[in-house]
Order: C-alpha cells, then sequence, then structure tokens
C-alpha cells in the first residue's frame, strides 16, 4: 500500500511543481514548453496530471530550464505563492 500512495504522490506532485517553479521563474507554459522542447499540449497534460508518466527525458529537459534536479520535480513538495 505504500508503494500505491508514493507512486499517487510523485504524480501529484510532479505537474504542481512543474506549475509552481515555472510561475517562480516567471514563465509561460509556452515559453517553457519552447525552451525545454517539449510539446505545448504535453506540457499542460503534464502540469494538470493528465499525463502521469512523462519519459525520463521529457522531465530532465524541464528540470533542466526550471533549474532543479529530476529528484527535486519527482519527490519535493514546492509551495505556491
Amino acid at each position: 500500500m505504500q508503494k500505491i500512495t508514493r507512486n499517487y504522490q510523485e504524480k501529484k506532485h510532479l505537474g504542481t511543481n512543474i506549475k509552481v517553479l515555472r510561475k517562480k521563474r516567471n514563465l509561460s507554459q509556452e515559453e517553457l514548453s519552447r525552451l525545454a522542447e517539449v510539446k505545448y499540449s504535453n506540457l499542460v497534460k503534464i502540469e494538470n496530471g493528465v499525463i502521469t508518466k512523462p519519459s525520463v527525458y521529457t522531465i530532465a529537459a524541464i528540470a533542466q530550464v526550471l533549474g532543479t534536479e529530476i529528484e527535486k520535480l519527482l519527490f519535493k513538495e514546492y509551495q505556491k505563492k
């Protein structure tokens, strides 16, 4: 049961963390998708939890643009401000 909860939390944190960090860096979804070379529609779906298992390449590209690490995007809970 713990693994299921952790997987759910990872998915929940990923989209939220991307959105929070993107806004902290004053980037629009369009700007982030262009800089990370990720389709705009995919970024929107990741942020909204529709895509719950993006590729490692996609997560790495987004993390690099946002100036963070993959692990932090997946496991840390960034606070909305």
